[in-house]
């Protein structure tokens, strides 16, 4: 199932941190699993995360977005720290273009992730449930700035209407 993904995600639970290592693309194809992961770390309590790019090869809107939504969510009126480390220029780039280092951490130096044991997530998200998502990551770049809602509005609006065609609930 990984191989047509060509990206997956690693983690691992630290003692003050929670590390995840990206893999490949990053795209709407495979991140489903990290946002659910990320969404019961966050709700059980964890504050504080580390994104290790280094053998990242690339990322997508709909990852981006999972990583503004992450960066955004609130508990007991606190939202989480999240570093994006060991990121290459052109992927501070992509990050930059839309706005996330207004909301996450990136370290320039170079970062060494302590030795633990790393877990591979598994994505296995059906096609309605992708739909979701994509559209869940994109309204949260388009609460980022008004270039984001000119540039992913529109696809907002097509997954909107795709999702009421299916039956399924649009959140408001």
């Amino acid at each position: 199932m990984a191989g047509h993904q060509s990206g997956y995600y690693e983690v691992a639970i630290g003692k003050r941190a929670v590390y995840v290592r990206v893999h490949g693309l990053a795209s709407m194809n495979n991140c489903l699993c990290l946002r659910e992961f990320l969404d019961k770390l966050l709700a059980d309590g964890h504050g504080f995360i580390i994104v290790d790019l280094a053998d990242c090869t690339g990322m997508d809107s709909t990852f981006m977005g999972v990583l503004a939504g992450a960066a955004v969510y609130e508990r007991l009126g606190r939202t989480p720290g999240i570093i994006v480390v060991n990121a290459d220029s052109s992927l501070v780039r992509l990050l930059q273009s839309v706005g996330l280092g207004e909301l996450l951490l990136i370290e320039e130096k170079p970062f060494k992730i302590p030795a633990m044991e790393f877990a591979r997530l598994e994505e296995q998200a059906s096609e309605e449930e992708r739909l979701a998502l994509i559209r869940a990551a994109h309204s949260h770049l388009i609460k980022i700035s008004e270039e984001n809602e000119r540039l992913f509005g529109p696809l907002v609006q097509v997954l909107e209407d795709e999702m009421r065609k299916r039956g399924l609930a649009v959140p408001e």
